[in-house]
């Protein structure tokens, strides 16, 4: 009989044992973490997957890790269609580097990189964010002048805010990655919209003379080039053919004087007749028989045109 108690105290021991083991068992979900804390003490973080917790003695607190945002200078109504949005002015006025107001708005997604920390660490952990992501902003902002703010300044301010919101939240402890900081908007305010137009326009205009300027200077310059070589190849070209004809001439001189040394009278006699076939070719000849020069009148050129006149 005591045999039968103590079996049946075994079972009934061992089936409590059995149900409170299960009942003890837990499931975390995808893009889940969950906190368990040991008489509202914490002592581990567990992740996607079954787990166990000792019941009476141990909680868990689950949440979602997933990607998130932040919303500044707007609020999302509904993503629609169509999309509503709120704007929210007082979060969107910042002071640029040249004193020079303007009107942005900013989204920052972030995610929750240490459970605990974003539980235990910070009391308001949104508000921390909110407010951070703002001082940084501005901080960044104010050291840049407007131009570059409205203008190629953009991607520089969105990085320089992630890296340094980063930083902030690193120091509180905040347990979370900051993914992006992404500028949505960024316009001067509607007060000065139309006059920050004109110097936009006016910007647009410098450049475009910029351009066409330099367009006319890569246009001019090379024809100029061209032109220069073409004339300074034709000057060497002229000076090769006048060295080259001088010291032809100069050849032939020299050539004439070893053979006038060798026979003066022949050389005479030649270059008398070299002369005469390269003059009477080109002159009007008259040839008149001897004894005709002793008469009054020997020639009448009445073929002339003087003559005709």
């Amino acid at each position: 009989m005591k045999l039968l108690r103590r079996f049946l105290s075994l079972v009934v021991l061992s089936g409590l044992a059995g149900a409170y083991a299960f009942l003890g068992i837990f499931q975390i979900g995808p893009s889940e973490e969950g906190v368990v804390l040991r008489l509202g003490r914490y002592v581990r973080t567990e992740t996607e997957g079954p787990h166990w917790r000792a019941l009476g003695i141990e909680t868990v607190e689950r949440r979602l890790v997933a990607v998130e945002r932040e919303e500044f200078g707007f609020r999302t109504l509904s993503l629609g269609p169509p999309a509503q949005y709120e704007d929210v002015p007082e979060e969107r006025l910042m002071l640029t580097g040249d004193a020079n107001l303007v009107d942005i708005e900013f989204v920052v997604r972030f995610q929750i990189s240490d459970l605990a920390a974003w539980q235990f660490n910070v009391a308001d952990s949104r508000g921390v964010i909110r407010d951070a992501a703002q001082a940084t902003i501005r901080e960044v902002v104010a050291t840049h002048p407007i131009d570059q703010v409205l203008t190629e300044g953009r991607t520089e301010i969105a990085l320089a805010t992630r890296d340094l919101l980063q930083e902030v939240l690193d120091g509180y402890g905040a347990g979370v990655r900051v993914l992006a900081v992404q500028l949505q908007e960024v316009e001067p305010p509607d007060s000065v919209k139309d006059s920050f137009r004109d110097v936009a326009s006016a910007q647009q205009d410098r450049e475009r003379t910029i351009l066409e300027a330099q367009g006319y200077h890569d246009q001019i310059v090379p024809r100029a080039r061209g032109e220069k070589e073409a004339v300074v190849n034709e000057a060497q070209g002229y000076r090769e053919r006048r060295i080259l004809a001088a010291q032809g001439e100069s050849d032939r001189f020299l050539a004439l004087l070893t053979e006038y040394r060798k026979a003066p009278e022949v050389t005479r006699e030649r270059l008398y007749i070299e002369t005469l076939e390269k003059i009477l070719p080109g002159m009007d000849k008259v040839i008149i028989e001897g004894g005709a020069g002793d008469s009054v009148l020997p020639y009448l050129p009445l073929g002339r045109k003087g003559l005709q006149k």
